[in-house]
């Protein structure tokens, strides 16, 4: 029984320290430091997979700043299945020589210190972390994430909605990140899409993530109210 409480206890204790992401409510667009990152899993189901690769970037000054950075592979010793194998392209050998996810997860959340955290389809990312930092480190969070794949239709082409990918808006502007398609290469080409959407968001005089999200909520009303009903 006392074990129990104190095992009880320690996750409170965890659960309530400080988190390393803003919350992005009256953030400024262009003036905050972002932490733009990519994860790459086993599979494609986010409560049942496991984390194999992460790479961020900075954006600061609305600029990519290279010199920080981050990509790490996980130690990891499972199978891979094959189609996952053809995804993310990591064999056994080099995730047999990666690094503990508990210090990877630490070394993520204080380069990530103080920073907006962004993602393309985010949800994903933020599911295989809040499972990492529960198995790993008994913390009992979920990570906030600026899912920058919600703007990209309103700001720039609503007809991307039914193909809103990464590799469809990294044709549409012709990006191409440094290693496409490891974690680093996708996060640096999410990097970019963010600096498109501050652009066409100060473009239409929004200047901050609330101003961007109102506007968001109105187009998808809009959008809703006009669909046909039959």
């Amino acid at each position: 029984m006392w074990t129990r409480v104190k095992q009880w206890w320690a996750r409170k204790e965890q659960s309530e320290r400080p988190t390393p992401w803003l919350d992005v409510a009256e953030q400024p667009l262009a003036d905050s430091v972002y932490w733009v990152l990519d994860l790459e899993s086993d599979g494609l189901h986010p409560k049942k997979n496991r984390i194999l690769s992460i790479g961020a970037v900075t954006v600061a000054q609305q600029r990519l700043q290279y010199g920080s950075s981050y990509y790490r592979l996980l130690l990891y010793r499972g199978k891979l299945r094959g189609d996952s194998l053809l995804i993310h392209g990591l064999s056994p050998s080099e995730l047999a020589k990666g690094k503990e996810s508990k210090q990877v997860l630490h070394e993520l959340c204080e380069q990530g210190q103080d920073k907006l955290w962004v993602g393309f389809h985010a949800g994903f990312d933020a599911q295989l972390l809040q499972n990492a930092f529960w198995q790993e480190l008994n913390w009992s969070v979920r990570p906030s994430i600026i899912n920058i794949a919600e703007y990209l239709p309103m700001l720039v082409d609503e007809s991307a909605d039914s193909h809103n990918t990464l590799e469809y808006w990294a044709n549409y502007f012709q990006l191409d990140g440094v290693g496409r398609h490891n974690a680093l290469g996708d996060a640096s080409v999410t990097a970019e899409l963010l600096l498109v959407v501050i652009a066409k968001a100060h473009a239409l005089e929004l200047y901050t993530w609330a101003q961007l999200n109102e506007r968001l909520k109105q187009w998808r009303q809009i959008r809703l109210h006009l669909q046909p009903s039959f």
